[in-house]
């Protein structure tokens, strides 16, 4: 047989099937349920002559049907109708009305956090710097956003991931990705959205059609065998080819991803964020005073090591402890329970600034923490003018001596070591207070980081040239 006739009979077959495809719903009988009701509708059962067809074919080509002559390997398809992604993408385009949004961050929420506060950095600088600017943040995940209230009253802050709750995460990339093309702003900035860097890695070319991608990152998470995960791991390689910058807030983590990922270190920009208020003369120490609180205030995650101050805090009971804040991501750490057990601790649970809750009484902040960027409360520590005392991780050192650090994340002993001296020492508690709030002063101003935004191409300029376009 030759193969030419094999080519005509297989385009034959193709042709029959393709007739099939568009004449099967009607050719059943309503008795066969091609009029039933939605709820209770049956699929077509394949025609007589398709069946015959199929029996003439099989002499030619023995893997149309089985030895039976069964025809139940062939299914009715027909093409799934999924409305739910149409009905958010609606009700996001009402929620956004009709500001036409020049720069769009995309936040998993706004709740108390260092990358939080970072987002609120990034809105206020761009208020502040370009009054024409119409601002749009959007949080992706289901989840509330206590800190939404602390954005400018002129920025429009719309809660997707609630609003897409019913969506499976590919269909609401689709959706998220549809509306940041259809609004075409001239800034997108992605801080710790799953969705958002999705839509990047997916249809990075497609947004950079019309508008400058933008990212930050602050440090790899870790799994319970320390193992680095991440926004990073997950997608730097496939995303930062459409990403004009890559912010971050410490000097470490690019040099870990440019050595682990092998990924280009002229992308990042590490952009350091500031104290946001008038730093203001430190209050004397009284140096009479014999301190015995040590003051501890974060989340009470598995990143934070809960752990590690339960276990500094039962080997110090001559000193008492207020631990300030909640839980905010993952289950509750089984530390938790052993911290309100101890009879030298106090839980107060959720603060708003630490500022608000330091007491005269407080010769040391503790700050336990596995992995890390540059904590910003660690500003709030350095202006209360409370030592601090921190292990040597991540981005701590570019704002604390290393010297002043502990070397390890998880030695109680050192911990308790330099704590007895800070304690034991009003020079060292001067010196440290000293040293802290003089780099705060020098380093981490306001005008600087918004000075520092204003450097970079494409993220204040683009609102600039769409009014030029404009005019």
């Amino acid at each position: 047989m030759s193969a030419e006739f094999m080519s005509r009979m297989k385009a034959r077959l193709a042709r029959i099937l393709r007739a099939v495809a568009s004449r099967l719903e009607y050719s059943a009988t309503p008795s066969q349920g091609a009029m039933a009701s939605p709820s209770a509708w049956v699929p077509p059962s394949m025609p007589e002559w398709v069946v015959d067809e199929l029996k003439e074919l099989v002499r030619i080509e023995p893997e149309l049907l089985p030895a039976d002559d069964s025809v139940a390997r062939f299914q009715f398809y027909s093409v799934p109708v999924n409305s739910g992604p149409g009905r958010v993408y609606r009700s996001l385009i009402n929620t956004v009305g009709d500001i036409a949004p020049t720069h769009i961050l995309m936040v998993p929420w706004l709740k108390a956090g260092g990358a939080d506060r970072g987002a609120i950095y990034h809105v206020r600088a761009i208020v502040e710097s370009i009054p024409q600017a119409r601002v749009l943040v959007i949080a992706t995940e289901d989840a509330d956003s206590p800190w939404a209230e602390k954005l400018p009253s002129s920025v429009r802050f719309v809660e997707f991931g609630k609003q897409a709750r019913g969506l499976d995460f590919s269909k609401q990339v689709a959706v998220a990705t549809r509306l940041l093309v259809q609004l075409a702003p001239a800034t997108i900035h992605v801080i710790n959205s799953r969705v958002g860097w999705e839509c990047i890695a997916r249809h990075g070319l497609a947004l950079s059609q019309n508008s400058s991608l933008f990212a930050s990152l602050f440090c790899d998470d870790h799994t319970s065998r320390m193992v680095p995960v991440g926004y990073a791991r997950d997608y730097l390689r496939v995303a930062l080819k459409w990403l004009t910058r890559v912010f971050t807030d410490n000097s470490e983590a690019p040099k870990v991803w440019v050595r682990d990922l092998g990924v280009d270190v002229s992308r990042f920009m590490v952009l350091p964020f500031p104290y946001d208020r008038a730093v203001e003369p430190l209050k004397p120490l009284d140096p009479e005073a014999s301190p015995t609180r040590i003051l501890w205030a974060g989340r009470l995650d598995r990143q934070k090591r809960p752990d590690i101050l339960a276990a500094i805090a039962e080997a110090m009971p001559s000193c008492h402890f207020d631990v300030w804040g909640d839980r905010v991501m993952g289950p509750a750490d089984p530390a938790i329970t052993k911290l309100q057990s101890l009879p030298n601790v106090t839980m107060h649970g959720a603060f708003s600034r630490l500022e608000d809750v330091v007491l005269p009484e407080h010769f040391a902040y503790l700050h336990t923490t596995a992995w890390e960027g540059v904590p910003t409360i660690l500003f709030d520590v350095a202006a209360a003018g409370v030592p601090i005392c921190a292990p040597k991780v991540g981005g701590i050192p570019d704002f604390c001596d290393p010297d002043d650090l502990v070397d390890r994340f998880d030695d109680i002993d050192a911990f308790k070591t330099r704590l007895e001296q800070i304690r034991s020492s009003f020079e060292l508690r001067q010196m440290l207070r000293k040293k802290q709030w003089e780099r705060l002063a020098s380093t981490r101003r306001w005008d600087g980081f918004v000075e520092h935004l204003r450097a970079v191409d494409g993220y204040f300029l683009p609102v600039v040239r769409a009014s030029e376009g404009a005019a």
